[in-house]
């Protein structure tokens, strides 16, 4: 697993106070001697991670019961996935994606296989959400439908 979570919460209101958050990040550990190398879906879980600690660390409210991650529930998940999407820009990739003894760049053959791997299953996916939306709705289009 992996999360995002505040010591404290930065906020102004009163003497106000400074954001102190923390990542925990669970990556397996590599054998002795060797380096720590991260997947594909670990990147994107560090990526996704700090998008939530950027959140909270960049935040600049009044009440800390709006500060990061305790923003609305339907937007929380905002920051950390367009941080996200920095993991899939070529740029930001032969920056930072490159190989542990040559230190080259990742190919841009492996590069486009990567990023066409990210709509595998799309339509699956799209259909499996609009079901739910569609079963959603009926149930509370009922005329017993709790309030």
């Amino acid at each position: 697993g992996a999360w995002m979570s505040a010591l404290q919460s930065g906020y102004r209101l009163g003497h106000g106070a400074s954001p102190v958050i923390y990542n925990i990040m669970n990556f397996a550990k590599p054998p002795a001697g060797e380096p720590a190398l991260l997947s594909v879906d670990e990147a994107k879980t560090l990526f996704h991670e700090f998008g939530h600690a950027l959140h909270g660390m960049l935040t600049d409210v009044t009440w800390p019961s709006v500060a990061g991650t305790s923003v609305s529930r339907d937007f929380v998940e905002l920051p950390s996935q367009l941080y996200e999407h920095w993991l899939t820009v070529p740029a930001v990739l032969e920056k930072h994606a490159l190989h542990v003894k040559t230190g080259k760049p990742m190919p841009k053959a492996l590069l486009d296989k990567m990023l066409a791997a990210r709509t595998f299953g799309a339509g699956f996916a799209t259909v499996e959400f609009t079901a739910s939306a569609l079963m959603d709705m009926a149930y509370h289009a009922r005329p017993d439908a709790p309030e």
